[in-house]
């Protein structure tokens, strides 16, 4: 019963999260501050799932009932990086990205880069041990991280032309997450933690290339006017 739970409450935090984007459709996403509400509640609820009884205890009680299946699986080796390759896919099939080809080879590498920057670290420093025991690395989530790094790609690429590519991308990514969960690697924190990092980071580096794209505009602007 547990896992059902675990499933309906990752659905919707990610399905909330495409929808509080699509509430501002009208708005490019530099100017979108309703963007950081999403990454700032998961990676908030992360930390009181992770430190706070009897939070913490509801996180325990999951991994306990999960445990109990015994069963591996690595399909999320793959399934991280699904929304990523639905991306270039979609390129592929002549679809209209907001981007060229070469720009979003860019911006999900350096997406990447910028969440591996903080996860890691954080692994080192928290040290929180995982639930089968294997090390110390649990918190957060390295797989979350870069699923939802993917998603959120994803979304900011192709989000425009439907709310249902966002979606589908959030819900793969979930999927990944909840694989994380199911294999007994992490506690529920440490995926919304990993999730609110991937999200976040992307939405970053998004915003700073917008800006720099602006500011490249405006320059070649001033200097039409001379």
């Amino acid at each position: 019963m547990k896992n059902y739970i675990v499933i309906v409450f990752l659905f919707i935090t990610t399905t909330a999260t495409a929808a509080i984007d699509f509430a501002d459709t009208t708005k490019p996403v530099v100017t979108n501050n309703k963007q950081w509400i999403a990454p700032a509640a998961l990676f908030c609820t992360g930390i009181l799932f992770s430190t706070t009884p009897p939070f913490n205890q509801f996180e325990k009680n999951i991994n306990l009932e999960i445990k109990k299946t015994g069963r591996q699986t690595e399909i999320d080796q793959a399934t991280q990086f699904l929304p990523a390759v639905a991306v270039f896919a979609m390129d592929a099939a002549g679809l209209k990205s907001i981007n060229p080809v070469r720009n979003q080879i860019q911006l999900f590498g350096v997406s990447q880069l910028a969440a591996a920057a903080v996860v890691y670290p954080m692994k080192f420093l928290i040290r929180r041990e995982r639930p089968n025991g294997s090390d110390n690395l649990s918190f957060p989530s390295g797989h979350a991280t870069r699923a939802f790094v993917s998603a959120e790609f994803l979304h900011q690429e192709f989000g425009h032309l439907s709310p249902w590519i966002s979606i589908a991308g959030y819900t793969t990514a979930s999927a990944t997450a909840y694989l994380r969960l199911y294999q007994n690697e992490h506690w529920l924190g440490d995926i919304l933690a990993g999730a609110a990092i991937g999200m976040a980071s992307t939405k970053l580096i998004y915003w700073v290339n917008q800006k720099l794209q602006a500011r490249t505009a405006n320059k070649k602007t001033l200097l039409a006017a001379f």
